[in-house]
């Protein structure tokens, strides 16, 4: 992961400390339950989806998607029974319209491997 500070350019590299989360259902998910949100003539048909096992009370993580496209609405993870976090998805568009965004800046190519201070 690339931290950029917007005004200097300055770059760090840090190594992630947890697993990429590409927003999509997992290989290994449970299949929860189906069903439409938004109301009469205007409603979408989701699925919804867990890390819960077989015979495990709790999940960690549940996520809503769209059964037509596969898109996100909704990803809720928890920890020791609380919330940590909860992600609402709208106003989706397809495609990037500026992949350039993704390509850190020059000064990246030498970037340090700690974090900048919380001020950068």
């Amino acid at each position: 992961m690339f931290q950029i500070e917007e005004v200097t350019k300055l770059c760090s590299k840090i190594a992630l400390t947890e697993p990429w989360d590409p927003y999509d259902i997992p290989d290994n998910s449970t299949y929860e339950d189906q069903y439409y949100i938004g109301g009469p003539g205007d409603e979408i048909m989701v699925q919804e989806w867990s890390d819960r096992k077989p015979a495990r009370k709790f999940e960690s993580w549940v996520g809503v998607y769209t059964v037509k496209d596969c898109y996100p609405v909704q990803e809720t993870y928890t920890k020791n029974y609380s919330v940590t976090t909860s992600t609402r998805f709208f106003d989706l568009q397809m495609g990037i319209s500026d992949p350039s965004v993704f390509t850190p800046p020059s000064t990246c190519q030498r970037a340090q491997p700690k974090r900048m201070r919380a001020e950068c």
